[in-house]
């Protein structure tokens, strides 16, 4: 069996059934340290990367060839049978979206090929052009490098400023790459070409909540079980939050044999009750091993942020948190985990984001009072500010269009959260140049921009669990280089559709804490654990880690890569750093302009 090294990511490319595919796939084999090579019924190269074996089954049958890379529970016999059916690619583009887990599907049908990643985002697919060739992958920074690709200046323009419209957030960091959508197929075409097609629809949210409940338990059992089925030793984070937690007692039912290991951070308790409730959690948990990492030991935010071997295909907040994010796994590698489990993504699918009241005023208006009462409550919202977010009924084409760079203001904790996304957040360190190449492609995607829904609530909602799959994915990369690969029940599709499912008044309120997260895991998680209505949050790490690793992040701004491309005034982001208690550094302004500079640096390696 073929085991990855911690320093090799994997990746793999998907070539056409050509001739002229024949010299780049040559070229990536070369090129690729470890790199193997699957062909086509033909002959020709049809699969060249790198993976573990407990992560790829490949079946055949006659001139059909199916692989998974990835997490799932189907067998050999399983795919073979699906291989034996498959008629044409583009079936199998809808007929397998039954199958749970997280994995790219790959097949080769009488001359075409079909390339498919997760609804969602975890897994996703980019694509390039050599001759007539299309070409697809799983890693646009992969691709980049294969062909050459030189860095779009505009793309790193856009990413320095948050949140970035969907469309724009789509557009691949290399000019020549595309980003294949999530939730659509590439089916590359023998006489050359390709088409995309959409396999996948985010659910209607119809169901009423014990019904959803139940869905949603049923699809969150499943992915646990997916993981653990593998045996050996499985990790999994243990915060004391309610999606960790939930994790630990799923996986304690459906071990399947896997011998089960957590690992909690343990915080400063004076500002931070995780520890007591990761106590709490852990006295109904008795066959549960677990290592409590001290306070001390638990590195602060902006420690190591630069690391070269990045080869993240998008820039990522992972930078702000490396050391940080895989200290757990760094343990569970040495005590021979071979999967790491985190709660990442409960956030997304059980707050709730309250835009969803602003399609719900007209025709619901006495439950969207009483829910924009709750949250001004919470969080000091103006009713003139309110009033105005609710009479704004621009779709959002013309909402987009309205944006614009030049006037944004920062988002206070007392604006409410109504509109098809946040206010635009523009640092002022940002050159004129840089503006205007913002502004202009703000200017064009506004022109034939389409929604991710048809309400703003869902809108936002799918482009925040994009947007963070795409830091997962980044998160994958560093946990693999600490020794143990990393990954995320909450984001697999069937638990992201049964947990969208659920009809909007009853999984979205401020007067109840995770009410679907809570019906769902009620007679698996003990009733004291569920009672949790707090949140931690480490504002205080992260001033902390700004003080403590000045010197590195100034350091960083001597020679900046995005002050030589002329997009920030370097000596402005300096002065900005050795002042952490700058108003200029309360919104997000440091972490987008630091994430991307990180970025850009180790973009230029081109080696896998």
């Amino acid at each position: 069996m073929t085991t990855l090294k911690s320093q090799d990511l994997p990746f793999f490319f998907v070539f056409p059934d050509r001739e002229d595919a024949r010299e780049p796939a040559e070229r990536a084999e070369r090129q690729a340290t470890g790199a193997r090579v699957l062909r086509h019924p033909s002959g020709r190269p049809w699969i060249v990367g790198r993976w573990d074996d407990h992560e790829f089954l490949l079946a055949h049958a006659g001139a059909t060839m199916l692989a998974l890379v990835g997490t799932f529970d189907l067998d050999q016999a399983e795919l073979t049978r699906r291989a034996a059916l498959t008629r044409s690619a583009a079936d199998l583009g809808t007929t397998t979206r039954s199958w749970p887990g997280s994995f790219h599907l790959l097949a080769s049908v009488d001359g075409e090929a079909l390339v498919r990643g997760t609804a969602y985002g975890s897994r996703r697919v980019f694509t390039t052009r050599v001759g007539d060739s299309v070409l697809a992958g799983d890693r646009a920074a992969a691709l980049a490098a294969l062909v050459s690709a030189p860095v779009d200046p505009i793309a790193v323009a856009l990413r320095l400023v948050q949140p970035l419209p969907v469309e724009l957030a789509e557009r691949a960091m290399w000019q020549g790459i595309e980003a294949v959508r999530p939730g659509e197929y590439l089916l590359a075409h023998a006489n050359g070409g390709a088409t995309r097609a959409r396999w996948h629809h985010p659910p209607t949210p119809e169901l009423p909540l014990e019904t959803g409940a139940a869905r949603t338990r049923a699809a969150l059992a499943t992915a646990v079980s997916v993981r653990t089925a593998g045996g050996g030793t499985v990790s999994l984070d243990l915060s004391g939050g309610l999606d960790s937690t939930s994790l630990c007692f799923l996986a304690s039912q459906h071990a399947n044999g896997a011998n089960l290991l957590a690992c909690t951070l343990l915080l400063d308790e004076r500002v931070n009750d995780d520890g007591m409730w990761t106590r709490r959690a852990l006295e109904q948990l008795p066959d549960l091993g677990h290592l409590m990492v001290p306070t001390a030991e638990v590195p602060l935010f902006y420690e190591g942020a630069f690391d070269p071997r990045d080869r993240w295909d998008f820039p990522s907040r992972i930078t702000l948190s490396r050391r940080r994010a895989v200290v757990a796994q760094t343990l569970m590698a040495a005590k021979g985990s071979r999967l790491h489990l985190t709660g990442n993504g409960g956030d997304h699918l059980f707050f709730g984001a309250p835009n969803h009241f602003h399609a719900s005023a007209l025709r619901h208006p006495l439950l969207t009072l009483s829910r924009l009462r709750g949250y001004r409550a919470l969080d000091s919202w103006r009713w003139r500010a309110v009033l105005a977010q609710l009479a704004d009924r621009r779709g959002y084409r013309a909402w987009l269009s309205g944006l614009s760079v030049r006037d944004s203001t920062p988002m206070a904790p007392d604006t409410p959260r109504l509109r098809w996304s946040a206010p635009l957040q523009v640092p002022s360190w940002l050159t004129p140049d840089c503006l205007d190449l913002i502004e202009t492609e703000l200017r064009a995607a506004a022109r034939t921009a389409h929604p991710l829904a048809d309400t703003p609530g869902t809108h936002a909602e799918l482009a925040d669990i994009r947007a963070s799959t795409e830091d997962m994915r980044a998160l994958d990369d560093i946990s693999r280089l600490a020794g143990v690969p990393t990954t995320h029940p909450y984001f697999d599709d069937h638990v992201v559709d049964a947990a969208l499912s659920v009809r909007i008044e009853d999984r979205v309120t401020p007067w109840r804490y995770r009410p679907l997260q809570v019906a769902a895991l009620r007679g698996i998680v003990p009733a004291r654990s569920l009672s949790r209505a707090t949140k931690a949050e480490a504002t205080q790490d992260a001033e902390m880690g700004l003080i403590r690793h000045r010197e590195e992040l100034v350091s960083l701004w001597t020679g900046a890569a995005l002050g030589h491309q002329g997009l920030v005034n370097a000596n402005a982001v300096r002065r900005i750093v050795t002042s952490p208690t700058s108003p200029e550094l309360r919104d997000q302004g440091l972490m987008t302009t630091l994430m991307t500079e990180t970025w850009l640096r180790s973009a230029t390696t081109s080696a896998w």
